[in-house]
């Protein structure tokens, strides 16, 4: 009888726990925005995901525990990226603020993304940290190094812009457009591009918009230098984004071994 007692009370357990575990797809954002801009975005399409925040985490192992569990990754936009990590530490007082823990966290995502095939997706700040973690530099200032003062940024804030897609590109196939207007806030782009990655997309100024790996039937990865998140979310370079990157979350298979 103890025994009998014994074995219901493990399946009960058993039957607890593995009611209250949460299969959702889970998303990892690198910083959210106050306004939970990406939370808004991503679950006006999706609400049965999760979506966890990991700015001003310190433990490793707590960041390492939710990468285990991670279907994808967003890095998102922010601060300038010290210029020391692309090999140009001179550039430092051409830049704004410049946040030393948020980059090694994010290269530390990106590193862990790329490893196991996590699908990633890099915004304005992501778009440009992506690159550099690849081996690629940053324009430190597009007013002073391109003369183009306006178009990317205006006065401090947000402006629309004309981006420019190639036809021959994955992200062509995921907006089926070839041009658009894209909501852009930044003062930095993308330089030397990075390590197995290429062009895709590009501003009437040159500034490139956007990055994709130059073998695009592996792990998805795009990075964007403009906000989809901050867009109207009919828009094709917004909706079409979200729903091919929650579509690849929803189908990541985990290669952690």
């Amino acid at each position: 009888m103890k025994q009998v007692l014994h074995l219901i009370l493990i399946l009960s357990t058993f039957l607890f726990l593995s009611c209250n575990q949460d299969t959702r797809p889970l998303i990892l954002v690198s910083k959210e925005y106050k306004s939970q801009a990406f939370h808004h975005w991503l679950m006006s399409a999706d609400s049965n995901i999760r979506i966890v925040s990991v700015f001003g985490m310190h433990d490793r192992d707590s960041i390492l525990s939710l990468l285990k569990k991670a279907d994808g990754i967003i890095i998102t936009g922010g601060e300038d990226i010290n210029p020391t990590l692309y090999g140009e530490p001179e550039e430092i007082n051409r830049c704004g603020i410049i946040n030393d823990y948020r980059d090694s966290l994010e290269i530390m995502l990106i590193n862990y993304a790329i490893k196991n095939k996590i699908p990633l997706l890099g915004i304005c700040r992501g778009h440009q940290i992506i690159n550099v973690a690849l081996g690629g530099s940053l324009i430190v200032d597009i007013p002073q190094d391109l003369g183009s003062d306006t178009l990317h940024r205006k006065d401090g804030h947000a402006t629309m812009h004309l981006v420019y897609i190639k036809p021959d590109s994955y992200l062509h196939n995921i907006v089926k457009i070839d041009s658009g207007l894209v909501r852009s806030n930044h003062h930095q782009a993308v330089k030397q591009v990075g390590k197995n990655l290429h062009v895709v997309a590009y501003a009437p100024d040159s500034v490139i918009e956007a990055c994709e790996p130059e073998d695009t039937t592996g792990q998805f990865i795009l990075t964007l230098q403009w906000h989809p998140e901050g867009m109207d979310y009919n828009a094709p370079l917004s909706y079409r984004i979200r729903d091919f990157f929650l579509h690849k979350v929803k189908t990541y298979k985990k290669h952690i071994k």
